[in-house]
């Protein structure tokens, strides 16, 4: 007798067909019938498990972010230096863009972008990315001078900002990064974010 598929399991490939879908031909292009016909659910369960199509997407802005790899990486950052504890931030950060392209093509299309509500959520997402990875600098191990609470979240903010730009722009150009080329960038983004350009001159 065939195994039942978990209700967690059906709304996970509904989120993922709905994502496709969203990201490829628009949101409000995309109608629930082709999402449940992508996905082989009863269109029913769509309004089910997720209410109405809105609601469905803010669950994805919700669940594809990078918020949750973020949390799940954490503890691994503890106890490092500062410094290595940004390069492994980076890297990670850099493999989320890679495996959630579809996703980060969504939530920055022009469609959502003029959308108010998962503007805010998104803005929302952003803040708490900024807040853990600002705890991830409290465990790391650093010099004397530990930068307040607001400077390590608004660090945090510029190197994923900068670490978003330079993807995007690396997926419009279509070019291939060579081996280490990313690796290297990474760590000149963390030596400018903990050093500066002032400080790197005087020294």
């Amino acid at each position: 007798m065939a195994k039942r598929e978990s209700k967690e399991s059906k709304k996970e490939r509904i989120l993922q067909a709905a994502l496709h879908l969203f990201s490829s031909q628009g949101f409000h292009a995309t109608t629930t019938k082709e999402i449940a016909a992508a996905c082989h659910v009863a269109e029913g369960l769509i309004f089910y498990y997720f209410g109405d199509k809105r609601a469905l997407l803010l669950a994805i802005v919700r669940n594809f972010t990078f918020l949750m790899r973020l949390e799940g990486d954490g503890l691994s950052f503890a106890k490092l230096p500062m410094d290595e504890a940004l390069y492994r931030y980076g890297l990670s950060y850099l493999s989320f863009l890679k495996d959630n392209i579809a996703y980060i093509r969504l939530i920055w299309s022009p469609e959502l972008l003029q959308d108010d509500e998962v503007s805010k959520e998104v803005m929302t997402l952003i803040g708490r990315i900024g807040s853990a990875g600002g705890d991830l600098l409290d465990t790391g191990t650093v010099h004397s001078g530990q930068p307040d609470k607001d400077l390590q979240e608004i660090a945090m903010t510029m190197m994923t900002s900068t670490l978003l730009v330079h993807f995007l722009l690396q997926s419009r150009s279509g070019q291939d990064t060579a081996p280490g080329e990313e690796e290297a960038y990474i760590r000149k983004v963390v030596h400018l974010l903990l050093h500066g350009l002032l400080n790197e001159r005087l020294t």
